[in-house]
């Protein structure tokens, strides 16, 4: 049964008694969400809270009976609450910006204090129907998210799902596997979710450890938080992550994947300028008209079905053979720089990772990310590497989800992190 319960956020003052007539308070009267232009507050403030609905643990666990499928059902140890949140974050010319995301919150765990999981949705699309916090509304969700995570929160973890940004700001695409951008979201829904339960000390006790992980795209966002949370967010006790299939880099995208190009092309355009990125030099001329349509409004079920999974259809014959060859960066300087600049978790941050591959994926190949794994041990984080043979890209978020709640609960318990590097 849906309970909603909206507390609007008048520039912060009154939040603590707002969110304190929660438990009793009847349903507020809608009113009109601030603009971001409205608000001078910090990133990672709170803008909206919405109590959603209480699903008990059968609801849990049969909703996650499809996106788990064969590799379910997850077990299931408490109820969960929901959540929908509006926070603010940084835009991409430092202006305030507001997303949404979705908020997943145990009820009476049996642990007790909850660590706190900031997951990353895999491609949606680039139009604001796409975004994940709206999946609902889409005849099919698209990665089926909310039945996805509500089991980790079932399971005693505070589980936080932001969109990224851009799918609320008027006229511009989603800022897609732009590592600044999602490194500001993954890292101020962790900062929103601690000011609720500091606000709102009766949802739980939130420890002060948070991982953040996700699937595809959402692996890019995580490990992109990590680079970047010494100098953007370093209050946020990052205790470490997790990849679903991740994309750690969008170069070899380009060529394992090249449906998901036209997304790239169109977003980073309106980033960082046509000039720079030079789409009549990368796209076959019969997919250029589509940067300004099919890829700014359609979501990713139907892109897969209008873009070429193939990459002499998809690009030039120039770009196709410096994608091949390994000479982007004497050939297309531009896109190479800009390949470099949004490559994300090798800073260097010292993190712990676990990185969930499937061996069926032919979306981010087991070579590709095998040489992310070398390259992250490398730089001096403790990795577990775990192929799981017979897994597909989509499916590594349900064949791992046992082996992420666990590493999560060692890394809330301060155990040593495991490891498959080499010695």
């Amino acid at each position: 049964m849906t309970r909603t319960r909206r507390f609007l956020h008048p520039g912060l003052v009154g939040l603590a008694m707002l969110l304190a007539a929660w438990p009793l308070a009847p349903r507020a009267a809608a009113q009109a969400p601030p603009s971001p232009a409205d608000l001078t507050l910090p990133p990672g403030s709170l803008v909206e809270v919405v109590y959603d609905e209480r699903l008990s643990v059968t609801q849990v666990r049969d909703a996650a009976a499809s996106p788990f499928g064969r590799f379910g059902p997850p077990q299931v140890d408490n109820a969960v609450d929901v959540f929908q949140l509006r926070f603010v974050t940084t835009g991409l010319a430092g202006e305030v910006a507001v997303v949404s995301a979705s908020l997943f919150v145990p009820v009476e765990p049996a642990a007790g204090a909850a660590p706190m999981y900031v997951f990353g949705a895999g491609t949606t699309g680039l139009a604001d129907a796409c975004a994940p916090s709206r999946e609902m509304e889409l005849p099919q969700p698209l990665g089926e998210y909310r039945a996805y995570l509500a089991p980790y929160a079932g399971r005693g973890i505070v589980t936080v799902f932001p969109d990224y940004l851009g799918f609320e700001t008027p006229g511009r695409p989603q800022a897609y596997f732009h590592a600044a951008s999602e490194a500001h979201v993954m890292l101020d829904a962790a900062r929103a979710t601690r000011a609720l339960f500091t606000e709102a000390p009766w949802l739980g006790v939130l420890e002060d450890v948070v991982v953040m992980g996700g699937y595809s795209q959402g692996g890019h966002a995580a490990f992109a938080a990590a680079d970047l949370r010494p100098w953007y967010a370093p209050e946020v006790s990052l205790a470490g992550l997790i990849g679903y299939g991740a994309t750690t880099d969008v170069q070899p995208l380009f060529l394992e994947g090249p449906y998901y190009a036209p997304y790239v092309i169109a977003s980073w355009s309106a980033i960082y300028g046509a000039e720079q990125v030079n789409a009549p030099a990368i796209l076959a001329p019969r997919w250029l008209p589509a940067l300004t349509n099919e890829a700014q409004s359609v979501c990713v079920d139907r892109a897969q079905q209008i873009f070429p999974f193939d990459v002499d259809a998809m690009y030039t014959p120039a770009f196709a053979r410096a994608l091949r060859q390994g000479t982007l960066a004497a050939d297309f300087p531009g896109m190479h720089a800009l390949f470099e600049e949004n490559r994300t978790g090798l800073s260097g941050h010292g993190l712990p990772a676990l990185v969930v591959q499937g061996g069926q994926d032919i979306i981010v190949r087991d070579p590709t990310q095998e040489r992310f794994v070398a390259a992250l041990c490398a730089a001096g984080s403790a990795v577990e590497y775990l192929n799981v043979r017979e897994a597909r890209h989509r499916d590594t978020r349900p064949a791992g989800f046992e082996a992420a709640v666990a590493w999560i609960a060692e890394r809330a318990a301060g155990a040593p992190a495991p490891s498959t590097c080499p010695p």
